[in-house]
């Protein structure tokens, strides 16, 4: 079993819904960065339970644009995520904005902490600037089970 530390906090104000998410991974940071940068790493892992990714790029620079799509494993349906970087300090902090075909309209912020961590990397997952309690709820989910997969490929 991987040795996985899954807090989720979820901050609910009527300005403020926030979604917090922290793993340690057994994984060096270069590795762990760098499984969220380069779609060939992408494609490994991303994707809650039932989906994977079926097309992704990525353009890791601030205002540099990144798009993943998902199909259903079973071919029932699809989605796609896409923004655009705000903030990239390499093996240290990503930052970007967040438009997933399942919430239209809604432009929500992801910010992403790396840190040494003995033996492996703490990553610290914020998300913010949910437009309900329902869409952060079922975000909490989704991000829940991609960082169960990310786990499970970078401890492997």
């Amino acid at each position: 079993m991987p040795s996985v530390i899954d807090t989720p906090e979820v901050v609910s104000a009527p300005q403020d819904l926030r979604l917090k998410l922290t793993r340690v991974i057994k994984a060096p940071r270069a590795r762990v960065y760098d499984a969220w940068t380069r779609p060939e790493m992408i494609r490994l892992w991303f994707g809650p339970e039932g989906m994977k990714p079926s097309e992704v790029s990525t353009d890791a620079q601030v205002d540099g644009a990144y798009s993943i799509a998902m199909e259903s494993c079973e071919g029932k349906g699809a989605s796609k995520a896409t923004g655009r970087y705000l903030q990239v300090n390499p093996y240290d902090l990503l930052q970007f904005t967040w438009d997933a075909s399942w919430s239209p309209g809604e432009e929500s912020l992801v910010t992403i902490h790396f840190r040494d961590m003995d033996g492996g990397t703490e990553i610290k997952l914020i998300h913010d600037r949910f437009s309900t309690k329902e869409t952060r709820d079922g975000h909490n989910r989704g991000w829940s089970g991609i960082l169960d997969h990310l786990v499970e490929v970078l401890e492997a």
